[in-house]
């Protein structure tokens, strides 16, 4: 969302210029072609995997959210980061084809102006309604008595809404002011495809987005330290009633270990990286070193979408409850069936031996 170079594309231009300017030719070949592996062969694939997985475990999230009415707050936040996971998750094919090169020479301008921009929207939106998740996890352990409306579902959609209303307005922008004309030499940098006035709101978006990563960041840290720090007391009085705490304590474990394992990483790496090609402070060397970590640490921000159904599974009783109730509804369907088709199998055996 507002970041340039679609997905972070380093152009092949540059390469192509480091390669003809390096006094080792052979070095520089080499250099190329194990550019042209990482970005055309091995990215592809794994976006591949990744893509096949969300489809299979978020479909499943949704068929069980679907019967899972909305009780708490905390199931209305599941079920909007379920809606961005799949939002997200349906971009993959478009980078896919753009990373294996099997698209016309300016596909790249539809991602810069539709693709990225969902991307980075959802992906975001995803770390916003994370955040509203400890929160909520804080507010149940630690002030369980507090402000009836602050727990009351209508205050939940209403909040979730402002949400999404938020991401849309900082997104539209660059969608919109992403409205230059595509040619060979500007169609490998998104920016140079924006308006003077994309390029400034694209800038905007990058500081805000960075500092909505570090609020969330913070703001997951203070919750879960609070709910530690409550769960050792209380356990030390009562001992019987804080079990079922020590397991929203564990629960916000899981979603602080999502958050660290996807998103600090390629934040660490994205924010040098976009500002030294705003600002053009580094070689092309240097920048080429940003952009193979910036890629595998997006990679892992993508690997999101599959791990919060991890999320469900061991924050949301409903939606475990929902799964086993489910699979072994259809395990007994399976038995009961297999031993109709054996008692037929009997019966037809037993005419066929009396018929002779």
């Amino acid at each position: 969302m507002g970041y340039n170079l679609s997905y972070g594309k380093l152009p092949d231009a540059r390469l192509s210029q480091d390669n003809s300017t390096s006094p080792n030719s052979t070095a520089g070949f080499l250099g190329n072609s194990t550019h042209n592996e990482f970005t055309t062969i091995v990215l592809p694939v794994l976006y591949l995997i990744i893509f096949l997985a969300s489809i299979l475990l978020n479909g499943l999230a949704v068929w069980i959210f679907f019967h899972i009415r909305n009780k708490t707050s905390f199931i209305f936040y599941l079920k909007n980061i379920v809606v961005a996971d799949l939002l997200m998750t349906l971009t993959f094919p478009f980078k896919i084809i753009q990373d294996s090169q099997l698209g016309p020479w300016h596909f790249n301008s539809f991602l810069c102006r539709y693709t990225t921009v969902l991307f980075y929207a959802n992906m975001y939106t995803t770390i916003v309604f994370l955040g509203l998740i400890s929160i909520d996890r804080y507010l149940k352990v630690v002030k369980p008595f507090g402000d009836s409306r602050m727990y009351s579902i209508t205050f939940t959609k209403i909040l979730s809404a402002c949400v999404w209303v938020v991401m849309a307005f900082l997104a539209l922008p660059n969608l919109i002011l992403t409205n230059g004309y595509p040619t060979k030499r500007n169609i490998d940098d998104c920016l140079k495809l924006k308006s003077p006035l994309g390029v400034q709101w694209h800038t905007a978006v990058i500081y805000i987005n960075t500092c909505l990563f570090v609020v969330v960041l913070i703001v997951l840290i203070g919750c879960y330290i609070a709910i530690s720090r409550y769960i050792y007391k209380s356990s030390k009085q009562f001992i019987s009633s804080s079990s079922r705490k020590r397991k929203h304590n564990q629960s916000i474990r899981v979603v602080v270990a999502v958050f660290f394992t996807c998103f600090l990483p390629y934040h660490l790496c994205r924010i040098p990286f976009t500002f030294s090609h705003l600002d053009k402070i580094l070689d092309d060397s240097a920048h080429k070193i940003l952009y193979y970590c910036k890629e595998m640490t997006l990679f892992l921000s993508a690997c999101n979408v599959c791990l919060d159904p991890i999320i469900y599974f061991f924050m949301c009783r409903s939606f475990s409850r929902r799964l086993f109730r489910k699979s072994n509804m259809r395990t007994r369907s399976e038995s009961i069936r297999s031993l109709q088709s054996v008692r037929r199998s009997e019966v037809r055996i037993y005419h066929e031996y009396t018929d002779v």
